[in-house]
């Protein structure tokens, strides 16, 4: 079981992040990595335009995961 505050991997870079957050059912953490991150892109669109502004990095960005 996975309690707020042990260090487990990043789910994006695999470098050691802490979890900050369980949820009631112990199924999904929160996990803040102290890396920098790209946000997340938006999903190509078939319609519009095919220009897209660059997404920013930032650090201490929190990822929602499944725990095992």
């Amino acid at each position: 079981m996975v309690n707020v505050g042990d260090h487990i991997r990043c789910p994006e870079c695999s470098r050691m992040a802490r979890v900050v957050w369980v949820s009631k059912d112990g199924k999904t953490a929160g996990i803040q990595c102290p890396a920098s991150h790209r946000q997340l892109s938006r999903p190509n669109s078939k319609l519009g335009s095919t220009a897209r502004p660059r997404s920013k990095t930032d650090r201490n960005m929190v990822f929602l995961m499944e725990i095992k």
